[in-house]
């Protein structure tokens, strides 16, 4: 761990080198490369795609899987890494610093008359099958499956959690977390069915509560404006935390907590935010002193900053649950993940396998599925026109969506145990202690990962459990302990 001073307490990132290949323009040829990938990782990790690199038909190999590879394959030295990638169809095998690589990434996508153009995504995905709903299970309100791999007990066990609430008296005909206010800090929202917009207006997000820190204070609507970066990121996002479409392709979507409020704040064209990390300390500030209860961050630096790490702070003794993204490609977690008193979020995908290219180590405290996911599609439409297209297959993938599976179970636990009750309960010790007590027993009630016990402490304690969340009793106030601040050194025992 770096030396602590009094100016920035907290451990930094070092540089490293990530390897890239050049492969043939040929999807076939693209596909058949990332397929040797997936074979030799065998049952060790997930990994559908690759990301695209620095120039046309060239891809990173994530940093944890190099490694898993080089160890199963006993390479000792980088030529023979390097001779087996190109025996794998690679024409090129080149390295980057991590540092230029997050500034490849900061980049994104490019935009041509409100088209995002990027580099295609190699990709493989083996979708597994929605999961049927028993005759005899409850629902709430309309709720229907079959349910994605992601929401039922292949996944974070959302749907199980739902029926909790379903067979619940207290909590019969209504959907009991809708009231609880989700701050989404990202690239702002645009218009989509599966986020209740109806002719301009939407039952679920919230523009007219939120702020767009990006364009400044003369543009007080935080939509997404579609700049090159990563357009519709915040639809996306906004989709799996809170969205729900009956009528989408092969089957109904949803996002974990359907109909909880979106507050959405503009802060970046990126996913990178290492330009703009005073607009998200800003929006955190912010998102606290309007109310919400949770906040969303799938997003992430390179450095931290004493004005994000004090925005924590302060999130963090009002009693807000803020739930960031360990990061991916490259091995190290991102801040703000990287700092205490927030729930940093690494991924898997099915079977509990972990995603091969999230980031891991010691910083991630909890795993959500972030592998073979299924989105809606954000689209750069006229004012008062909703998309309504659901991607029909499932492969997005990130810890930007483990992120929000979190943050949606964060709203369901809220809702399952009530706010101003939760805040009674802890008002003698601190409201702080609902932050901890959602994070200690999530820990608790984790699923075990499909990760060797040499591993283990890489991928927190485990993959999120929604119904057994719920399920399981409050600490009782006084008996937390409360976490170092966040830019102190490593709390092992947040």
């Amino acid at each position: 761990m770096a030396t602590s001073t009094s100016k920035d307490r907290h451990d930094e990132i070092d540089e490293s080198q990530v390897t890239t290949v050049q492969l043939r323009s040929t999807v076939i040829a693209q596909r058949k490369f990332l397929k040797h990938l997936q074979n030799s990782l065998g049952t060790e990790g997930s990994l559908t795609s690759l990301s695209p690199g620095p120039s046309e038909n060239v891809f990173v190999i994530p940093q944890i899987l190099e490694s898993q590879l080089r160890v199963q394959l006993a390479f000792t030295n980088n030529a023979a890494w390097e001779a087996q990638l190109r025996d794998w169809g690679a024409l090129t095998v080149n390295s980057l610093s991590s540092s230029a690589l997050m500034a490849v990434m900061q980049r994104g996508a490019t935009v041509s008359d409100g088209v995002a153009i990027s580099r295609t995504l190699v990709s493989l995905v083996k979708q597994p099958s929605p999961s049927a709903v028993k005759s005899d299970t409850a629902l709430p309100r309309n709720f229907r499956g079959p349910f994605d791999w992601n929401l039922d007990e292949r996944g974070a066990n959302v749907a199980a959690a739902w029926t909790m609430f379903a067979n619940d008296p207290k909590f019969a005909d209504q959907l009991p977390w809708d009231d609880i206010a989700i701050g989404h800090i990202d690239t702002g929202y645009t218009e989509h069915a599966a986020l209740g917009w109806v002719k301009g207006s939407s039952s679920t997000v919230k523009p007219a509560s939120g702020h767009d820190y990006w364009d400044g204070p003369l543009d007080l609507d935080p939509r997404d404006e579609w700049l090159p970066g990563f357009p519709g990121h915040g639809t996306r996002i906004s989709g799996a935390i809170a969205g729900f479409m009956s009528n989408a392709p092969t089957n109904p979507f949803y996002g974990v907590a359907p109909g909880a409020k979106i507050i959405p704040y503009r802060v970046t064209d990126s996913v990178i935010i290492d330009h703009v990390k005073h607009h998200v300390a800003s929006a955190i500030l912010e998102a606290v002193e309007d109310g919400c209860h949770v906040v969303n961050i799938s997003l992430g630096a390179w450095f931290g900053s004493s004005k994000l790490a004090n925005a924590l702070d302060f999130a963090y003794e009002r009693g807000v649950i803020v739930v960031c993204a360990a990061g991916q490609v490259l091995q190290e977690v991102i801040y703000p993940g990287r700092y205490n008193r927030c729930v940093t979020m690494g991924g898997v995908g099915p079977g509990f396998k972990p995603w091969s290219s999230g980031a891991r180590g010691q910083y991630v405290d909890l795993c959500g599925p972030a592998d073979v996911i299924r989105r809606v599609k954000a689209e750069n439409l006229p004012h008062g026109t909703a998309a309504q297209t659901v991607y029909e297959k499932a492969d997005g993938n990130g810890t930007s969506y483990a992120t929000a599976t979190c943050s949606g179970i964060a709203a369901l636990w809220l809702a399952w145990h009530g706010i101003d009750a939760l805040k009674a309960r802890y008002a003698a010790s601190g409201q702080w202690q609902i932050v901890q007590a959602f994070k200690k027993v999530a820990r608790q009630t984790a699923t075990p990962g499909a990760w060797s016990p040499a591993n283990a402490s890489d991928y927190g304690s485990g993959v999120i459990n929604a119904a057994a969340l719920l399920s399981s009793p409050l600490p009782v106030d006084g008996s937390l302990k409360k976490a170092k601040e966040a830019n102190d050194v490593f709390d092992p025992d947040d």
